[in-house]
């Protein structure tokens, strides 16, 4: 599928050109149309297969929708890649922001963001504070949601997601390179599940 295709704004379009990216890989193709019109999405795909701009494209039509959203991280550096990445999109007049550290503020500064990038740990502490600009969070994308069976992280982000989900109407779009049990987690988010083995190149 042509980016041309998609039914996003024109803006995000010409910025996808920019930077090379013209037609969607397979599984972008499968995941987007979903994606854009709001529908809870599971994607399983390999490494470099493009989780991560069918994300973007999402919450960057989100915010040019008037809607928040929140793109939640394990780590601190892959928190700064995903911010960095969506200052791509600037230019269209979306605010990203990225949130890592200080578990005791209330975060309240972060309402002024379209976008807010931050790790599990930070939204837990926002949700905790009951940061007021949470409950206008539209999307909330999970990136390495297979981490939901892990036994430390699990529980945390399990939690985040299921209180987002009891604030508001919120679309949840979940990205993992591999999850054993897919099936089940795509039935707890009531999300279309996208899976495949399909890379850019062969290994």
């Amino acid at each position: 599928m042509k980016i041309d295709e998609l039914e996003i704004n024109q803006g995000i379009k010409e910025i996808l050109k920019k930077h090379g990216i013209v037609e969607l890989y397979p599984p972008q193709a499968e995941a987007l149309p979903h994606a854009i019109k709001g529908k809870n999405i599971l994607l399983s795909i390999p490494t470099a297969a493009g989780k991560s701009l069918v994300a973007y494209i999402t919450i960057v039509q989100a915010a040019l929708d008037g809607y928040k959203s929140i793109y939640i991280v394990p780590l601190k550096a892959l928190a700064r890649e995903k911010y960095e990445d969506l200052l791509a999109f600037k230019e269209l007049g979306i605010k990203v922001g990225i949130s890592t550290g200080d578990l005791e503020s209330r975060g309240s500064y972060l309402g002024k963001y379209d976008i807010v990038v931050c790790t599990s740990e930070k939204a837990d502490s926002l949700l905790r504070h009951n940061a007021e600009w949470l409950y206008d969070v539209k999307v909330v994308v999970a990136d390495e949601i297979h981490l939901l069976n892990d036994a430390s992280r699990g529980p945390t982000l399990e939690m985040i997601i299921a209180r987002f989900r009891t604030m508001q109407d919120v679309q949840v779009i979940g990205l993992s390179a591999t999850i054993k049990n897919a099936d089940e987690i795509a039935k707890w988010l009531e999300a279309k599940l996208i899976a495949s083995n399909w890379r850019p190149v062969p290994l």
